[in-house]
């Protein structure tokens, strides 16, 4: 994976979670995937007050790909909840 910006998922997770709370978003979990999906990066988190689902999605894969790196195929295998 060539696109990382961390060394660890463990800081990867944490870049992300920080990011997302400082952009507004609530509730916000995020986690690696396990097994096979042990590169895709899982985020659980509430839309912004009058936010749809849709744009929840879009700014968090955005905000995700900016601290990751990531790109590409699947947002860069990202999962937004």
């Amino acid at each position: 994976m060539t696109w990382r910006n961390h060394k660890t998922h463990r800081e990867e997770t944490k870049a992300v979670k920080d990011a997302l709370i400082e952009a507004g978003f609530t509730n916000v979990r995020v986690k690696h995937g396990t097994g096979t999906a042990w590169g895709w990066l899982d985020i659980y988190c509430d839309a912004k007050l009058g936010q749809s689902w849709q744009d929840k999605r879009v700014e968090a894969i955005r905000i995700a790909e900016s601290v990751t790196g990531r790109h590409g195929d699947y947002d860069g295998e990202i999962n937004i909840h």
